[in-house]
């Protein structure tokens, strides 16, 4: 009786499976109720404390993207870099870097996560259909913004709006 053949290797280096709805769906809410955490954080000087939340808000959107990209994280994976495409990762590796252990850069690492978060949240509750925790969000942008001085009022994933330079008579295009 002949050998069957030998299955070819895997092209990646963990075994994947398919993200878990109902894991995409808790990701948001995970995500907001982690970032409420920060204003406590900040105003009592837990610089360690405020960091560790940060890297915890970086590994919820990684999670996120993962699930955008149709993989559910590999458990102890040594290897997340080829899950990733070149511009997640780019924007993800613009937040590791702290110019020091303070609070606006916390604040500031908060902000960008918060951004990248709002560009995923949308898709990820379209590809796994469930709504987006809309009063979660609002309640905790509230508390943000009456906590936090510095934290922006309004933050979007749009591009600045381009300003169209004044006509000579006056008016605008």
């Amino acid at each position: 009786m002949p050998t069957p053949p030998e299955a070819p290797p895997h092209p990646w280096p963990d075994a994947l499976r398919a993200p878990d709805p109902a894991r995409a769906a808790a990701l948001l809410p995970a995500f907001w109720q982690t970032l409420a955490q920060l204003p406590d954080l900040l105003n009592r000087d837990e610089q360690l404390l405020a960091e560790a939340l940060t890297a915890e808000l970086r590994h919820l959107v990684i999670e996120m993207m993962l699930a955008m990209n149709g993989i559910a994280p590999p458990a102890g994976t040594r290897h997340l870099n080829g899950y990733l495409s070149p511009s997640q990762r780019a924007v993800l590796e613009r937040t590791l870097a702290a110019p020091a252990a303070s609070r606006e850069s916390w604040l500031a690492r908060a902000v960008a996560l918060t951004v990248i978060q709002s560009w995923y949240a949308p898709q990820l509750a379209a590809r796994f259909g469930f709504a987006p925790p809309a009063e979660l969000e609002s309640a905790v942008r509230a508390q943000l913004a009456a906590a936090l001085p510095d934290w922006p009022l309004e933050i979007s994933t749009d591009p600045p709006a381009e300003e169209t330079p004044a006509a000579e008579d006056g008016v605008h295009a």
